[in-house]
């Protein structure tokens, strides 16, 4: 691993065709911020040839614009990021007035100059393209450290389903050098997607705060082979839950989960190869059919906590705890229940599990089985 609008700011009823300004107009503030003018927000889809005619009229409101396919939703919210940035950094103000603004592109946001506070409103990203991403940090004109000011909070992300296996939730990347894609996410949520959080190349430094993530393939996926990325990526009072694997850690990060819950998954981890630190989590799965933690070259830490697995029915699986090499898994002050396995050892593999002051179990301690 290596180190390092006010939603009337356009008229509604204007006919197909409608000429307007060929400059947008000055930004809307709201308390300082900017807001998305234009935007619809009612929970259906506004494509631009609603209001525009031609792609030419649409782009000399909204320059961004590629098609006029392209949502109105979509072309204002991302018309306030562009906007912060262009001014040099700032916050985008989302308004949340109960129903959803539609969106069939990502928004690329800038985490090193632009905050965005949704009050709760909900991104409806279900006409996301193939490969596409709901919001992709990407760094750009700012050093790595220093710009811990900025935040993503208060938005709901929905996806077009976990079987899409090429649309991401967030994305968090930069090809330039000396920048990092790090970021600061608070209370929100994102579901539905194939990847709830995909990481890329100089993504660091990212902290998750009180956000749940659910109905996902994966939830964190760090792939192989990432440049830069990895240092401290941390959740605190998390859920994530209800998907296929709730983290891959391939590429070796370092990854912390402070009070979280991490619920109904049939994988927990696989195939760690960095460190995991498990603080005073709550761990609760249905009765796994393969072993829900997986260890390549890296090592989890479970530091108090409770792990159980629901349910009286029969273990199905060899081992709860899978090792590719002679790694170890530390746990201290863990407590569990029903960790049964058909072989009666919780390891599969040559690695080792070490309890409380240095000794080694292949078997559940003492009043961790089912009764």
């Amino acid at each position: 691993m290596n180190r390092r609008g006010i939603i009337a700011g356009l008229p509604l009823a204007a006919a197909p065709g409608a000429s307007f300004a060929q400059s947008p107009a000055p930004a809307s503030r709201q308390h300082g911020a900017i807001l998305p003018e234009g935007a619809v927000a009612d929970g259906a889809s506004h494509p631009l040839s609603e209001r525009f005619r031609t792609l030419a009229a649409a782009r000399a409101v909204f320059p961004h614009a590629t098609a006029l396919t392209d949502e109105i939703d979509w072309c204002a919210l991302q018309g306030a990021v562009n906007r912060a940035d262009a001014q040099g950094g700032g916050a985008v103000h989302v308004p949340n007035g109960g129903r959803a603004y539609v969106l069939n592109r990502g928004l690329v946001v800038n985490p090193n100059k632009v905050t965005m506070r949704g009050d709760g409103c909900l991104l409806d990203f279900r006409r996301l393209p193939r490969g596409g991403r709901g919001i992709w940090f990407k760094a750009d004109g700012a050093p790595q450290y220093g710009h811990e000011k900025h935040v993503f909070e208060g938005f709901e992300l929905f996806g077009p389903g976990s079987g899409e296996g090429d649309r991401h939730g967030v994305y968090f990347a930069t090809d330039t050098e000396a920048l990092s894609s790090r970021v600061q996410m608070r209370d929100c949520v994102v579901r539905d997607f194939y990847n709830a959080l995909l990481f890329g190349n100089r993504a660091y430094f990212c902290t998750f705060s009180h956000c749940s993530f659910y109905h996902c393939y994966f939830v964190l996926n760090a792939p192989y082979n990432l440049q830069d990325a990895g240092e401290n990526v941390s959740f605190n009072q998390c859920a994530l839950f209800n998907s296929y694997c709730l983290i891959a850690n391939m590429a070796g990060f370092g990854l912390r989960f402070i009070a979280c819950s991490l619920d109904y998954a049939q994988r927990v981890v696989w195939d760690n190869n960095g460190q995991i630190d498990f603080m005073g989590c709550h761990i609760e799965i249905s009765p796994p059919t393969e072993p829900p933690f997986h260890n390549g070259t890296g090592r989890m830490d479970f530091q108090g906590g409770f792990f159980l697995i629901n349910g009286p029915q029969p273990p199905r699986v060899p081992g709860l705890f899978a090792f590719n090499g002679e790694t170890e898994i530390h746990m201290v002050g863990l407590r569990g229940w029903n960790w049964r396995t058909t072989t009666g050892r919780l390891i599969s593999g040559p690695g080792k599990i070490i309890w409380y002051g240095g000794t080694p179990i292949e078997t559940a301690p003492p009043g961790m089985g089912h009764t």
